[in-house]
């Protein structure tokens, strides 16, 4: 008798309901996808002087939705220093003269000297400013900033002349985030991968390939991120403080 209800009764019948398309991937929807850098632009900015120009005009506006692991791009046409003298134009001249001269440091701690000295009135990079350093003796910028430019040059043939890339969401590819048709981009930004991702030291394009294994341009990759980042951040290049390794002022 069992045998025969259970007969009667069959399985129970499986019902497929229509989901829908659901969520557009993130390459598809425009957002940097897992392994890619994202990037926005800050609104009422310029185009950074160090920025691949085609890069600045496909990237989206930056709002509350923007991830913050995301590269706040734009630069302040505001931002001038006591004298008037635009920032771009103070930094890319010190970083002229320290690529080219023999006391190419002495050019570059004076410039960043002035750089953290107009920081700490703005509003914008005043927590980028490094509040306490365990640096002993100054950070040797223009040795590293040669060192890995020289190496970079041997390597990209093989790995690509661009140092650094993100996310574009127009083309929905990576592309290069500098122009490098700029005489100073490629001697500041050699680096990228170690100074701006300290932590990836050891793994891949690390700090110590970067410098050709040389113990001392090594060892100037800690001293010198936290200028390297305000440095960007004041072109108009901003990583987020949480990477940059950067402890945002309590008040």
């Amino acid at each position: 008798m069992a045998t025969g209800l259970l007969s009667l009764a069959g399985c129970p019948r499986t019902v497929f309901y229509d989901e829908g398309p659901g969520q557009p991937s993130d390459r598809a929807s425009g957002k940097a996808p897992p392994g890619s850098v994202g990037a926005c632009k800050v609104p009422d900015t310029d185009r950074p002087v160090l920025v691949d120009e085609q890069l600045w005009r496909n990237l989206d506006e930056c709002n509350k939705r923007t991830p913050r692991r995301y590269l706040r791009i734009g630069y302040r046409p505001d931002a001038v220093d006591a004298s008037g003298v635009a920032r771009k134009q103070l930094i890319l001249e010190g970083l002229d003269a320290a690529a080219k001269e023999e006391e190419g440091n002495l050019k570059m701690l004076t410039m960043l000297r002035t750089i953290r000295r107009i920081a700490e009135q703005d509003e914008y990079l005043k927590t980028r400013v490094e509040r306490a350093s365990g640096r002993s003796q100054p950070c040797d910028y223009a040795y590293l900033f040669t060192t890995t430019r020289n190496h970079y040059a041997k390597v990209g043939a093989e790995e690509g002349s661009c140092p650094a890339f993100v996310f574009d969401p127009k083309l929905r590819r990576d592309r290069c985030l500098f122009d490098e048709n700029l005489p100073q981009t490629r001697w500041l930004t050699s680096a990228w991968s170690c100074l701006a991702f300290t932590e990836t030291v050891g793994e891949g394009s690390s700090c110590y390939r970067l410098c050709a294994f040389d113990d001392h341009c090594a060892a100037q990759t800690s001293c010198a991120q936290p200028d390297f980042d305000l440095m960007l951040c004041t072109l108009g290049i901003c990583m987020p403080e949480s990477v940059a390794g950067i402890v945002p002022v309590r008040r």
